[in-house]
């Protein structure tokens, strides 16, 4: 059991911390990791694969301020990948990405459209 930290520039704090603190919270449930903001740096607390898997999540968080974000390894265990045609994205993600957010709230995970430049997402 441990801490790491991750220093964030700008507006990535606002960014990760989210409307009254719900991405944050949201990243901690995805990740089972504690995860708390002070000044402008993140501080994972956790088992290892807990704070590596919020380390990834919020780098991939990050990523989307952007632009598009890539998952390299999608033979995680923490991950699944659904591919979708373009034509169902929208309708999936929903306006806004609320359908996205209503799916993390429900299973405590953390999504995200990974446009890999094959015509899915």
């Amino acid at each position: 059991w441990g801490t790491c930290t991750i220093k964030l520039h700008g507006d990535e704090i606002s960014f990760a911390l989210g409307r009254q603190g719900a991405t944050r919270r949201k990243l901690a449930k995805a990740s089972g990791c504690i995860i708390e903001y002070v000044g402008g740096v993140a501080f994972c607390s956790g088992h290892i694969d807990e704070r590596r898997r919020a380390r990834d999540y919020l780098g991939w968080l990050l990523a989307q301020m952007k632009g598009d974000v890539h998952v390299a390894d999608v033979n995680r265990p923490d991950l699944l990948v659904l591919d979708l045609p373009d034509a169902c994205v929208t309708f999936v993600a929903g306006q806004n990405g609320q359908s996205l957010r209503a799916i993390e709230a429900d299973s405590g995970t953390f999504c995200f459209i990974d446009r890999d430049g094959r015509g899915t997402q």
